[in-house]
């Protein structure tokens, strides 16, 4: 085999394996971190271009419910003529950054039509919640078939 190959592939290999190990919502993430001195910040990670030019954050509230659990609204705008197929998920973490509950949140399906300003909403799992992340990622379209 040709040396040359084989450093290729060793080099795609290593490459591929690095983009696996970083998180990767492939879609849109947009959400609230505690900084050092424990103030929310704003976050946006965009992992598909596509989607992140179909869509726009708006406005996001952050607060909390009477019984001290933290809500978040994100308020998301289609800049499409045409529907946006999506999927929504909040991930809540705790003061020290750690995901709660991970596997407790499904994806939701998210359906903006032409220009279409929706809010999604979520509540924390536990009152340890300190911050989120919305993450969002595109669907897929759903043909029904009637027999």
């Amino acid at each position: 085999m040709n040396r040359g190959w084989i450093v290729g592939m060793a080099a795609l290999a290593a490459a591929l394996a690095a983009g696996c190990a970083s998180p990767n919502t492939s879609g849109i993430t947009v959400g609230a971190e505690a900084d050092a001195d424990g103030n929310l910040q704003q976050v946006l990670q965009i992992d598909n271009a596509k989607l992140a030019r179909q869509l726009h954050v708006e406005d996001m509230v952050v607060g909390q419910t009477k019984n001290g659990m933290l809500k978040a609204s994100v308020k998301l705008t289609s800049r499409q003529n045409k529907s946006i197929v999506a999927q929504s998920k909040f991930a809540w973490f705790d003061a020290d950054g750690n995901e709660i509950d991970p596997d407790t949140d499904a994806w939701r399906p998210l359906v903006l039509h032409g220009k279409e300003t929706r809010t999604v909403q979520g509540i924390a799992p536990n009152a340890a919640a300190a911050s989120f992340k919305l993450r969002v990622r595109a669907g897929e379209k759903t043909r029904w078939i009637v027999k």
